[in-house]
């Protein structure tokens, strides 16, 4: 269980910008499944009588009088126990205090002290200054792994994209917020047909390189129309000239907080997958016709006003036209 544990360091790294957030489950009194409880930042209490499924706090404290049927996750904070946990209790950078009528059916892992009250009954291994290393961090988070992979690579490649091409980003957002209907519309045909390009490369042989990579290239594609999606979020709440780069934090950090919810995680990529990547269509397509900039040399051949001297005869100068040289210089 201890190795189990060990990936949890690495969820501070990733979300250390995560606006504080309200429990995502509550337990509804005759429900068939308890609900998780999953807090960034906050307190969870499960009082006596309640029951609730897996509890995971990245900053906060948990208290449990009631019934936890799987695991206490606490990254920094303390526990406390005074119910029944059916799984273990993990607090990686805090303390865990057990009291007297408190069971634990797995495991007991702090990083500080661990408390155990005259009558506290542990099923599994009491540990306390366990250090937490980075092995494992998939088995670690179990089914918490796929939202930290998808929404950390998605932080990762946003910051890149805005470091790399700002004005990108901005033409993209501009897009976004001037035409979303048309950026739904053009992302759900590019989601329909690059799977679809990519499959006739694949069968056709003949394209199979291209159609190869295309295939493998769709997670990417999907993941920066997402992150388009979060930057014009951000947009929103942080309008111009204002940091992008906080613009974007900002409208991961909603994003990322409604997708940790669970059976709606899948929709908000979905979503945001293919608005981001309508947008991000609709934008290079505009770029693409935009208007040359005017300027440069005169064309050769091309005719100006030339200025006569006045005479004696004529009290006021006369324009009139001639060639221009070869140079086009005009003058």
């Amino acid at each position: 269980m201890q190795r189990a544990r060990t990936g949890l360091a690495l969820i501070p790294l990733a979300l250390g910008l995560a606006v504080p957030t309200a429990a995502l489950g509550e337990t509804e009194p005759g429900a068939a499944e308890p609900r998780d409880q999953i807090v960034l930042s906050g307190d969870v209490q499960v009082r006596r009588g309640q029951e609730v499924g897996e509890v995971v706090v990245l900053h906060g404290t948990v208290t449990v009088a009631g019934v936890v049927r799987g695991d206490v996750v606490v990254l920094d904070g303390r526990i406390g126990v005074t119910g029944q946990v059916s799984g273990a209790v993990v607090s990686v950078g805090g303390s865990v205090a057990l009291g007297p009528s408190s069971r634990v059916l797995g495991d007991v892992l702090a990083h500080e002290r661990v408390v155990a009250a005259p009558g506290a009954r542990v099923d599994g291994n009491v540990r306390e200054g366990v250090t937490f290393t980075f092995r494992a961090p998939i088995e670690a988070l179990g089914a918490f792994a796929p939202w930290l992979a998808v929404w950390c690579s998605v932080l990762a490649l946003g910051l890149l994209l805005l470091l790399v091409a700002p004005r990108a980003a901005d033409a993209v957002a501009s897009v976004a917020h001037d035409s979303p209907r048309a950026s739904v519309g053009w992302g759900f045909a590019a989601s329909v047909v690059l799977p679809l390009v990519g499959v006739i490369g694949v069968v056709s042989l003949v394209w199979l390189p291209l159609g190869l990579g295309l295939l493998l290239s769709l997670f990417l594609l999907y993941s920066l129309g997402l992150a388009w999606s979060a930057f014009a979020l951000g947009r929103v709440l942080w309008h111009e000239p204002r940091s992008g780069m906080l613009a974007f934090i900002i409208g991961w950090t909603i994003l990322a907080a409604v997708a940790a919810i669970p059976f709606v995680g899948g929709i908000v990529w979905v979503a945001g997958a293919v608005f981001g990547l309508g947008s991000s269509t609709m934008a290079i397509w505009r770029a693409r016709g935009a208007a040359p900039r005017a300027g440069g040399r005169h064309r050769q051949g091309g005719k100006m006003p030339v200025m006569i001297p006045a005479s004696s005869d004529e009290p006021e100068p006369m324009i009139v036209e001639r060639e221009m040289g070869e140079e086009g210089a005009g003058l």
